[in-house]
């Protein structure tokens, strides 16, 4: 049984899995931060590399769908929060144009 085994293949991986998506997505927000980009670029970047496409770290199960839904939620919640109203009341109709 090779480490890969014993840390993905047990009863707590789930654990394990959340730990490294924590982990990886606020370490590459921060570097995206510090570059100029948003933070949603680097928990992009961490989902893209922790998944099937290149290190196949993140297995994708009930749990991670689940908590990856929740997670679209609470990000969609905290843009809300940072709306400016005024802001889009002045962008208003060319925003309603372009997303038309």
């Amino acid at each position: 049984m090779g480490l890969k085994d014993f840390l993905f293949n047990n009863d707590y991986s789930f654990l394990l899995q959340i730990a490294i998506i924590l982990l990886s997505t606020k370490l590459l927000g921060l570097l995206t931060k510090r570059i100029s980009l948003p933070q949603v670029v680097g928990a992009l970047a961490a989902g893209i590399v922790l998944g099937p496409m290149v290190l196949n770290v993140v297995q994708r199960n009930d749990l991670i769908v689940s908590l990856a839904e929740l997670g679209v939620i609470v990000l969609m919640f905290s843009a809300g929060l940072e709306t400016d109203i005024q802001e889009l009341k002045k962008a208003g109709l060319a925003s309603f144009v372009i997303a038309l």
